[in-house]
């Protein structure tokens, strides 16, 4: 049984306004980001840190709380999906379904650093007059984005779709063979890659390019999430009291050329053990 990767919060009935649609906000298709979501979605390893020969196994999961797994996609959710071992790619991987993950294996027959990623298929569809307005506050639009919908006559459906990338850094053996890989992007929408400015940084990328000015939060495996903001070059830095495992996330909203029109998102999260991986 699989979860919508947005949960809808019902807060207050749409306003409606005949207003002029607040241009700078939507005619520009300016985007947004977000600092949190109801549901966090990433790549867990079993463990980040293997042995030649190991069966490795990384879930895809979607959870209210990191790192928690609760609700787990299908395999024909899944549009990208990328393993790199020792700067290897690996093609021999499986992806089985149950309940609470989606399960990527494969056999390490090689060490050094290696990249996980996954990416969904596009979803789309409406959201409820009632519902919109705990829509956009969960994919972080702000509130001339808001405004710009709410002065929309009538009471219209919110026409919504989105993408969720995921990524994830593991060692076999060690990390030394093909570290490299951790500042190469992997063609992902959005997705963070390592930073080679520190050992604790990390760019955060839209298209391939470093997005700056953009929030991002950083969680520990107590689910407490640090909000920061990428720097102008991209530059996110992780402070020196969060160790362990840790998860970038970020979010990138895509307006419509019109307030009726398709409000887009993508999100991105990056998992990694700072101990080994980085």
């Amino acid at each position: 049984m699989t979860r919508p990767l947005f949960t809808l919060q019902t807060k207050r009935p749409k306003k409606n306004l005949r207003n002029s649609f607040l241009a700078s906000a939507v005619l520009m298709s300016a985007l947004f980001a977000v600092p949190a979501l109801a549901h966090k979605t990433f790549l867990w390893p079993a463990k980040f840190m293997w042995d030649t020969g190991d069966k490795v196994e990384v879930a895809l999961t979607s959870a209210l709380a990191f790192p928690d797994l609760e609700s787990g996609p299908g395999k024909d959710r899944i549009a990208f999906s990328a393993v790199v071992l020792g700067s290897q790619k690996i093609d021999g991987f499986s992806l089985a379904e149950n309940e609470t993950y989606l399960n990527l294996e494969f056999e390490a027959k090689t060490s050094g650093f290696g990249v996980v990623a996954m990416s969904s298929k596009t979803r789309s569809g409406e959201i409820k007059p009632e519902d919109t307005e705990g829509y956009l506050d969960e994919i972080g639009a702000s509130q001339a984005v808001h405004q710009a919908f709410n002065d929309l006559p009538g009471t219209p459906a919110l026409n919504r779709s989105y993408n969720k990338h995921t990524k994830t850094f593991i060692c076999v053996d060690a990390c030394k063979a093909g570290a490299g890989e951790k500042y190469k992007p992997v063609g992902q929408k959005l997705e963070f890659v390592a930073a080679q400015s520190g050992d604790r940084n990390f760019v955060l990328l839209l298209d391939g390019k470093p997005l700056a000015g953009q929030d991002v939060v950083i969680y520990g495996v107590d689910g407490k999430g640090a909000a920061t903001v990428s720097d102008v070059n991209g530059l996110v830095q992780i402070e020196a009291d969060q160790m362990g495992v840790v998860m970038l996330t970020a979010v990138w909203i895509t307006l419509p050329a019109t307030p009726d029109g398709v409000y887009h998102s993508d999100y991105t999260a990056l998992t990694l053990k700072l101990a080994h991986t980085h």
